[in-house]
C-alpha cells in the first residue's frame, strides 16, 4: 500500500515538535514569572519561598527531562507540564485576568499541548530503543484517556503538594497525615502514568513487536514470514480487539498461520492465558506514520 506521507517518516514532526517543547519550556520563566509573583506577592515569606524553590525545581526537572527523550522523561513532561498551565491559570484568577496572567495562561498551555501530542510521544518512546528498531507508543485505553489518566494526574500532583501546604500553613497534625498517605498515592500514580507510556508497537528487523503489559504477558513478536496483512482494519473485522478500547484509527495484523500469544485476562489484567490468534487489533498514537515506517521495512 503506497501512502501519501510528506514528512519522512515522521521524524521531522518529532524533531520539530520536541524542539517546540523546549523553546517554549525555556522561556517559561520569562513569561510566566511575571504573573506568578504578582499572585504569591501578599502571601507570608515562608510560603513564598518554598513555592519559589518547587516552581524552579519543577521546571529545571522538566527542562532536563526535554533534553533525554525516554518513556521516564515523557512521563516526568506530561505530569509537570499540564500542571504548570494548571498553577498559570490559577495565577490568571488571582491577577483578575491581567495580561501577564494571559501571558503566561497561554505559553503553559501551548506547553501543555505540545507535552501531550502525538509526535513528542513517539520521539521519546524511541529514545529507548536498540539498535535497528524502532518504537511507537500506542494510545491509551479510552476510559483510561477520559477518566482513570487525569485521575492518576491529580492524585499525583495532590499527593505531593496537599501535605507540604498544610504543614507550611501550621496545620501539622493533618499536614503530616496527608504528607505520609499522600506521598505514596502520588507515586503509585505517577508510576501509572509511566507504564502508560511503554506500550508500544515495536518494528524490528524481524518482525513485528507487541509491547503492551495491559494486552499481553509478555512481548510478543510475530515474524516477517508470518505477516500476512498490516493495514488499517475493517469495519466488520473479526480480528481480536487488543486496543483497550483506545479511540481512534485501529490497525490490523493478520499472520498466515494462527499465532499462540499470551493474553492478559481478568478484571485487573492479572491472569495470562494462551490462546491462538490469527489476527489482532492495535491503536497506535500515529497510524500513518507506523504504516510508513512499516512498508520501508516491507514488513
Amino acid at each position: 500500500m503506497k501512502l501519501l506521507f510528506n514528512d519522512p517518516l515522521g521524524r521531522r514532526s518529532e524533531s520539530v515538535t520536541t524542539g517546540i517543547m523546549r523553546v517554549i519550556w525555556l522561556s517559561l520563566p520569562l513569561l510566566c514569572g511575571p504573573s506568578l509573583a504578582d499572585s504569591f506577592n501578599d502571601y507570608k515569606l515562608l510560603l513564598r519561598t518554598t513555592v519559589s524553590i518547587g516552581l524552579w525545581s519543577l521546571w529545571a526537572l522538566i527542562l532536563l527531562s526535554t533534553l533525554i527523550p525516554t518513556p521516564i522523561s515523557l512521563a516526568i513532561i506530561r505530569i509537570g507540564a499540564p500542571a504548570a498551565a494548571a498553577i498559570c491559570f490559577w495565577s490568571t484568577l488571582e491577577t483578575n485576568g491581567s495580561l501577564s496572567g494571559i501571558i503566561s495562561l497561554t505559553a503553559a498551555a501551548i506547553a501543555a499541548s505540545v507535552a501531550l501530542s502525538a509526535p513528542l510521544g513517539d520521539r521519546f518512546s524511541d529514545g529507548a530503543s536498540y539498535g535497528d528498531e524502532r518504537r511507537f507508543l500506542l494510545r491509551a485505553p479510552g476510559p483510561v484517556s477520559l477518566l482513570f489518566g487525569p485521575l492518576a494526574w491529580l492524585t499525583s500532583l495532590s499527593g505531593l503538594t496537599i501535605g507540604p501546604i498544610l504543614l507550611l500553613n501550621k496545620n501539622f497534625l493533618l499536614g503530616s497525615l496527608m504528607t505520609l498517605c499522600g506521598f505514596p498515592l502520588s507515586a503509585i500514580a505517577s508510576n501509572a502514568i509511566y507504564q502508560l507510556g511503554k506500550r508500544w508497537i515495536v518494528l524490528v528487523p524481524a518482525g513485528i513487536v507487541l509491547h503492551d503489559h495491559l494486552s499481553v504477558g509478555d512481548p510478543t513478536l510475530i515474524p516477517r514470514n508470518q505477516l500476512e496483512n498490516f493495514s488499517p482494519a475493517k469495519v466488520e473485522t473479526n480480528a481480536l480487539d487488543l486496543s483497550q478500547s483506545a479511540f481512534g484509527l485501529s490497525l490490523e495484523i493478520r499472520c498466515f498461520t494462527p499465532l499462540t500469544m499470551m493474553l492478559k485476562k481478568g478484571t485487573r489484567k492479572t491472569i495470562n492465558e494462551s490462546f491462538v490468534v490469527e489476527s489482532f487489533l492495535i491503536n497506535p498514537v500515529r497510524p500513518n506514520v507506523l504504516l510508513a515506517e512499516a512498508e520501508k521495512r516491507e514488513l
